[in-house]
């Protein structure tokens, strides 16, 4: 969620034909995260504050991702648990952005919790390939699946997306320490190198939908 997915949307534009529908919610995912880097600049440019529009983007993506792993993940039972936390994590969005925090702050306590749940998702399912009898049977590489490769770019973001909120939100609730700041700075510096990780991962997963289709 940093802008440079822009990369990858004309390589996934042209291929749009060849996705199926998790596929396409990544897609989607990509052209929203490209809207998230852009809006947050004009956002900040015209009124000095972006906390609203970020957080509002953060509940939007979430949404996207949750139906992505309602696709890729088989359990039942992960199902409901998916839906039901779609709705506690619109109610907590509700109440972070209007009673707990407010919009004009970083919504740490939406946005955290969000984020480690979509951490979760992306973990249930790398633990569901390694138990795929299906895969085992077929003799299907795990590393040959597009979606191998579209989860762990979305594992590798949202581990250190995960940290880089934890230390913004420290410096909201205590103030600009060095030692906050500092931390913070490493963190930003590692969610960018996740986000350059992320991109060349979803080239990988898109490359492989190519192949498959070839």
């Amino acid at each position: 969620m940093l802008g440079i997915e822009a990369l990858l949307l004309i390589p996934f534009a042209i291929s749009s034909k060849l996705f199926n529908k998790e596929q396409r919610l990544i897609y989607i995912y990509l052209i929203s995260a490209v809207f998230y880097g852009l809006g947050c600049e004009v956002f900040a440019r015209l009124y000095g504050n972006n906390m609203a529009f970020i957080s509002c983007m953060m509940l939007i993506q979430f949404y996207i991702l949750s139906f992505f792993y309602l696709r890729v993940l088989k359990s039942e039972k992960i199902h409901k648990a998916i839906r039901i936390l779609l709705v506690a994590c619109t109610v907590i969005f509700l109440a972070d952005i209007t009673v707990l925090e407010g919009y004009l702050k970083f919504n740490s306590i939406f946005i955290s919790i969000r984020t480690f749940v979509l951490i979760v998702y992306a973990i249930l399912f790398f633990l569901q390939l390694t138990r795929d009898e299906n895969l085992i049977e077929q003799s299907i590489f795990i590393n040959s699946l597009p979606v191998f490769w579209f989860n762990a770019g979305l594992f590798v973001e949202m581990c250190c997306s995960f940290m880089l909120n934890l230390s913004y939100n420290m410096i909201q609730q205590a103030g600009p320490q060095e030692v906050l700041v500092n931390m913070y700075r490493i963190t930003a510096a590692l969610t960018w190198i996740a986000g350059i990780i992320q991109v060349f991962l979803f080239y990988i997963g898109l490359q492989k939908i190519k192949k498959a289709k070839a």
